[in-house]
């Protein structure tokens, strides 16, 4: 599938996530640890706010026959992508894509997903206790965010993405309190190993590496390797062991 998401995008430059299979730092083990738990609880409709071309939500809605399910991004890109996968597997009639600003997304659902999105809210924080409104009682959240692995210093903070303050990611238990006080309970709390952000930063800049051997000479090669090394200093002399990623299964109690 993805080989084929490859052929059918047409760039002059590097594809968009051509080298992974979903936009955030996961070893293959936990993704499917993850889908089977998320079709454990049996969902009737499934949401994924910010679901890019929703691997996780199709991976859920394959496993659980009948669950109605909507992807909401909007990268009008990333959504065919997902539309493609959909069809690919079969579950098209029942898993649709729509362009839509996620926090304006009102419909609630048995099974929530919400990786790597709570800026479409704000802060974590915010993006919580929006997201426990979207789970119905009794329901299920899978809520992924970056986290910091202990305070950064100011050294640290400077070495990152430009205007990267200490207030953009909590400790693991802070986001876990503030998930508590918004009214979940933590049904499972895990983060990621580096190796899976080095895998993740590594298939990200893949992209463009591969690009960047095959045309070295390409008007644009200049611009997409200068991108290319920034990114990477980011990453390896930046966030590496300081910022982690947490992936927080949360149910909503019943009324």
């Amino acid at each position: 599938m993805l080989l084929a998401w490859r052929a059918m995008t047409s760039h002059d430059g590097p594809v968009r996530f051509g080298h992974l299979d979903c936009n955030s730092p996961i070893a293959s083990w936990r993704f499917e640890r993850q889908v089977e738990e998320c079709a454990a609880s049996s969902p009737r409709s499934i949401v994924d706010i910010g679901c890019g071309w929703g691997e996780l939500l199709q991976r859920v809605a394959a496993r659980v026959p009948g669950a109605r399910a909507h992807g909401i991004d909007s990268d009008v890109e990333l959504l065919e992508r997902g539309r493609a996968g959909a069809a690919a597997r079969g579950i098209a009639d029942r898993v649709e894509f729509v362009e839509y600003r996620g926090e304006d997304w009102t419909e609630p659902a048995d099974l929530v997903l919400s990786i790597g999105a709570p800026h479409a809210f704000g802060t974590s924080e915010d993006a919580l206790r929006e997201l426990f409104k979207l789970v119905e009682p009794g329901g299920r959240l899978l809520f992924g965010d970056g986290i910091w692995n202990r305070v950064p210093t100011e050294a640290d903070l400077a070495a990152m993405w430009p205007e990267t303050t200490v207030d953009e990611w909590r400790l693991l238990p802070d986001l876990v309190d503030v998930a508590v006080a918004v009214g979940f309970r933590p049904l499972r709390v895990e983060a990621i190993e580096q190796s899976e952000w080095d895998d993740f930063e590594s298939q990200y800049l893949a992209d463009k590496e591969v690009w960047l051997l095959a045309n070295p000479g390409h008007p644009k090669a200049a611009e997409v390797r200068e991108a290319a090394d920034r990114h990477r200093d980011w990453w390896l002399r930046g966030h590496r062991g300081v910022l982690g990623f947490a992936y927080l299964t949360l149910g909503r109690p019943v009324d």
